[in-house]
């Protein structure tokens, strides 16, 4: 085989694999929105309301958004899955972080009442916007705001915080979890290395790959700090400065 032709088996095979990544990527993230639909489908089912209220309304509600969030990022996927390269062009338009954080915590609540996790969320940024694409950021915001939840020791509080720092707007997350050693944080933001297999467990580890790559092409830095007493910290910051939000900019997975 001459040289031109492996170049090109080479290319269809790394293509091929691009492209199986990006949907699998796009399917871990959908697990997040359907596990809070089930939690919460699971206490109607229990009886733990009783007869419908006003309050359970809000239940249904928070449902809805589950499934336009889902659908979204459907439709995310079977555009992207469409072009060969396997490329997301990113929106640009104004997006309030603290809307979509407010958004992921109604959206996983039920999953951290189920593993006894209490959330305290806290705005101290006096601008809280970036630009760039909502759903994607979002993205995000559900695979960081997952894992916190699902390794935080039961019965403790995953602190949520929103600041500015020079002109970035800046989320994180601090839990209180397994200590994650340094080679294990040098890499947790890699393809197929998940943020469970730092623990031991299984996991597919593409939700924290994506999240770098979808933070990274917002001009953004994600990252993570991990201290021996069982205390992690998450977070990225992007942009918050109106240059980017006229910049056309695109994701490959």
């Amino acid at each position: 085989m001459s040289n031109s032709a492996k170049l090109k088996v080479n290319e269809s095979y790394n293509l091929q694999k691009q492209r199986e990544t990006f949907v699998a990527s796009i399917s871990h993230d959908l697990k997040n929105p359907t596990i809070a639909q089930i939690r919460a489908l699971e206490l109607f089912l229990k009886g733990s309301f009783g007869k419908l209220q006003p309050h359970q309304r809000e239940i249904l509600e928070m449902v809805l958004d589950s499934c336009k969030y889902m659908n979204a990022m459907l439709g995310s996927l079977l555009l992207t899955y469409r072009n060969e390269q396997g490329t997301v062009k990113l929106a640009s338009e104004k997006v309030s972080i603290s809307e979509l954080a407010n958004e992921c915590i109604d959206e996983m609540i039920y999953i951290a009442k189920d593993k006894e996790v209490k959330i305290e969320f806290i705005n101290s940024a006096n601008i809280d916007i970036v630009y760039g694409d909502k759903i994607q950021i979002k993205r995000v915001i559900m695979n960081l705001l997952s894992n916190g939840i699902k390794y935080a020791f039961k019965n403790t509080k995953l602190k949520i915080k929103i600041y500015n720092e020079k002109n970035m707007t800046c989320f994180e997350f601090k839990n209180s979890s397994p200590y994650i050693s340094p080679d294990k944080q040098e890499n947790i933001f890699a393809r197929y290395v998940s943020f469970a297999q730092a623990h031991k467990e299984l996991g597919i580890g593409l939700g924290l790959y994506a999240s770098k790559k979808i933070v990274e092409a917002h001009n953004g830095t994600i990252y993570v700090h991990s201290f021996k007493d069982n205390k992690n910290i998450f977070g990225f910051k992007i942009p918050n400065n109106e240059f980017y939000k006229d910049i056309e900019r695109s994701v490959t997975f």
